[in-house]
Parts: structure tokens; sequence; C-alpha cells
């Protein structure tokens, strides 16, 4: 008798996507990602993707707002029962240890544009990852009249870009080999952030 052909069953093939994505990511870049590359990778055909995700495009907006819910999860973590000065550091040591155990989702996160259709569902995982932080912001500056939505966005964007331009570095710059910092010493790492990010309380603090 002829053998009768069964379609290869993946018992979670959507998250299975996504993590293979990541992987592809952090290893060869967005550039070398495609939806035939991950149904290869994973041993289904190359039509399975699609009925999780229609494009390249859609798959990587779901990675980048896996991301950020993640991220969001990480900081809300950190930012309880301290003062304020100490919140800032949690969250900055958050912030640059999720982008260095999730390098594939943080590349993804910041590194590209998405099509109008993925954008909700990004600004929504985004806000809530940008609302921690901004709490804890406005709780580290002086209870004055400074607290002024200007202020505080103003004082959200340094935090962003200190922790940002950090976890850049470590994953792709050229400045952590002369400071002597690998991205797997947690010790050497923290320090730094606790640095940048002390830097950061004081000139919040200060209202500079």
């Amino acid at each position: 008798m002829a053998r009768v052909a069964r379609p290869y069953h993946h018992g979670d093939l959507r998250n299975a996507l996504l993590a293979e994505a990541a992987k592809v990511v952090e290893t060869d870049g967005v550039a070398a990602l495609t939806l035939r590359e991950l149904a290869r990778r994973l041993g289904v055909s190359h039509a399975a993707p699609t009925n999780h995700f229609p494009d390249k495009d859609a798959l990587l907006a779901e990675l980048a707002a896996q991301g950020f819910d993640e991220l969001a999860r990480d900081l809300e973590a950190g930012a309880h029962g301290r003062s304020p000065e100490v919140r800032l550091r949690e969250l900055g040591r958050a912030y640059v240890r999720f982008a260095l155990r999730r390098p594939g989702h943080y590349r993804v996160m910041f590194g590209r544009g998405f099509a109008k259709e993925s954008r909700t569902r990004l600004a929504e995982a985004g806000d809530r990852a940008f609302s921690t932080l901004q709490q804890a912001v406005t709780a580290a500056m002086p209870p004055t009249r400074a607290r002024s939505a200007q202020r505080v966005r103003e004082a959200c964007f340094l935090a962003c870009s200190v922790v940002h331009g950090a976890a850049m570095l470590l994953l792709d710059g050229p400045l952590a080999p002369h400071l002597s910092i690998s991205p797997d010493d947690e010790a050497a790492v923290s320090e730094l952030i606790d640095q940048a990010t002390a830097s950061v309380s004081t000139a919040i603090r200060e209202g500079r």
C-alpha cells in the first residue's frame, strides 16, 4: 500500500519561530532572516510559518513586542520598595542585563521601523516599559515645580540615552575592550551601570 503523507506536526510553532528568529538575528543579523530559512531550521514546510506570520515584518514586529513585554517585566521587578536613587540604579541594571541576555530581541526592538499595522502592538508593549522608567525618574526629581512635563521628558531622555548607549556599546561597540569590560563579566557590567546611573540620578536630582 502506498504511504499517506503526514504533515509535520510542531507543538508550538509560533513560539518556536520567534525563538529561532532571535537566534538568527543574534548570530547573523536581521538581513539573514527569512521565513523559508526558519522553516528549514525547524523542519516544517515552507508555507507553515505563514499560518502564524504573514511575512517577515510581522514576525519581527512580534519579536520586538515580545522583547518589550519581557523588558517591562524586568523593569517592574526592580522598581519596588527602594529609594528613588537605588531604584534608578536597579532599573539601569535590569535594562542592560536584558539587552545582554536577549541580544536578538534587543536589536530588533531598536534597530528598525515597522509597518503601520504593527505599531499598535509595539506601542502598547513599549509604553509599559517606558511607564516604569518614567515613574522612577519622576520620583528621583526634586519635589518642586521642576517636575513639569518637559523636565520629566528631558530626564527620561537622559536616563534612556545612558542605559541604551551602554547596552549597545557592550553588545556591538569597540569601547568595551578598551575599558577591559566583557559583557559576560556581570560584576564589571553592574559597576559600570551603577556609576552611570548614579551620575544620571545626581543630574536629575539637581535639576540639570
